[in-house]
């Protein structure tokens, strides 16, 4: 197949790259100051969202509020017909670099051509520091970034390394390193990260940040299929690190105790080394739900009982903000963030124990005014959690790094 439409769309979209490059120099060489570029790791928006994706989300979209700033989005270096395809809107005004090749017939050599003048692309978007949301920056995005500012989400596979499967946890230890050398400044989602980072990594304080997420504006509200009257709630992949096991134990305890007579509601995929934990989804009393959009999502949440989220470990902790912004009476595991983030809002149990958690369970089923507590203390709590906040102090890391060279 010819290789000429993918050149002469590699050699205009280099020509015309080259063109605005030349124009900045001459706009910033008549003034003192110039508008801040900064370069934005897209890869998350890929494939549907989750965790790191919301979070990129929300942070991209208030920075684009930032008229100073130019937002340079890096992603795939091509885009055709096939693919990739983007599962989330980018703001109007970023510019999203990409060789586009829809409509245009491809051969086996356009992704390498494309990949190696991608790199070329980047380096004439003049971006001034490079901004990568999970945990890494790829390789291509790495060639041109001469400042780098990272997002460190967790170090689950380090606390608990036989909580995450071999493929993630071989590629995390062999580019953690480096690339938390190579960062000027590393961004962690909570205290908890941060401690960890510091913990384990040879690292100057004043590089590694705590900046909280925040938490999206609510969902508007959509009928859920059988979903019970009254009900427990679990949300979260299931996977080891969730420790599902433990709220399905306390569950069935208060179950059999006839403390309890509503249902568990456990939403999300069935994750890696789950095998022991889903016969459990079949047991009575137990329903399971796959993951949601956010108005299924929403509509879940607000008629729950209780929110429980037994983690092992977790970087941050959305489903429990996001459960407290509901309106619903929290209960979480004493480990890693998650106190940090509940406060006084939430009731807290110890990791390993379903005793502890049937006891905060039947605490908070059956003392009205503790719920009536816990539901007011969550809304003022997860109001504190704001995205215009974390996209503030994100930017004044990125200046700051943008400035130091």
């Amino acid at each position: 197949m010819p290789l000429g439409p993918t050149v002469d769309t590699i050699v205009h979209t280099l020509g015309h790259a080259a063109a605005q490059r030349v124009r900045r120099a001459v706009r910033r060489a008549g003034r003192r100051e110039h508008s801040l570029r900064i370069g934005i790791d897209i890869r998350p928006f890929y494939e549907p969202l989750t965790g790191v994706g919301w979070y990129l989300y929300f942070l991209l979209h208030e920075l684009a509020r930032h008229e100073e700033l130019d937002l340079v989005l890096l992603g795939d270096a091509r885009v055709s017909d096939e693919g990739p395809e983007l599962h989330a809107d980018v703001p109007s005004r970023a510019e999203l670099l990409t060789f586009d090749l829809r409509g245009k017939p491809l051969s086996p050599l356009s992704r390498p051509l494309t990949a190696g003048a991608y790199v070329l692309l980047m380096e004439l978007a003049g971006c001034d520091v490079v901004f990568g949301a999970n945990y890494f920056l790829p390789r291509l995005h790495s060639a041109i970034a001469r400042r780098r500012v990272i997002t460190i989400h967790d170090l689950t596979f380090k606390r608990f390394p036989g909580l995450l499967q071999k493929e993630t946890l071989d590629n995390l230890n062999r580019n953690m390193q480096s690339e938390i050398a190579a960062a000027d400044a590393i961004i962690c989602v909570s205290e908890s990260t941060r401690r960890d980072v510091l913990a384990f990594y040879e690292v100057d304080p004043s590089r590694v940040v705590a900046v909280h997420s925040g938490l999206g504006a609510p969902a508007s509200y959509a009928p859920v299929d059988g979903l019970p009257s009254r009900y427990v709630l679990f949300v979260s992949t299931i996977e080891p690190r969730k420790n599902l096991g433990v709220l399905i134990d306390a569950f069935e305890t208060l179950r059999a105790s006839g403390a309890y007579d509503g249902s568990l509601v456990i939403v999300g995929k069935i994750g890696w080394k789950s095998e022991e934990v889903v016969p459990r989804l079949r047991k009575p009393g137990i329903v399971h739900l796959d993951y949601l959009d956010a108005p299924r999502l929403a509509t879940v949440y607000r008629n729950a009982e209780a929110f429980v989220m037994p983690s092992i470990y977790e970087g941050f902790g959305f489903p429990l903000l996001e459960a407290m912004s509901q309106g619903v009476p929290a209960i979480a595991a004493r480990s890693s963030s998650l106190p940090e983030i509940g406060g006084d809002a939430a009731l807290y149990f110890e990791t390993s124990r379903a005793d502890d958690l049937a006891s905060q369970l039947r605490r908070v089923i059956s003392d009205r005014s503790l719920r009536e507590a816990l539901i007011a203390r969550g809304h003022e709590r997860a109001a504190e959690f704001r995205w215009d906040r974390a996209a503030q102090e994100t930017l004044d890391v990125l200046k700051r790094v943008a400035s130091s060279g």
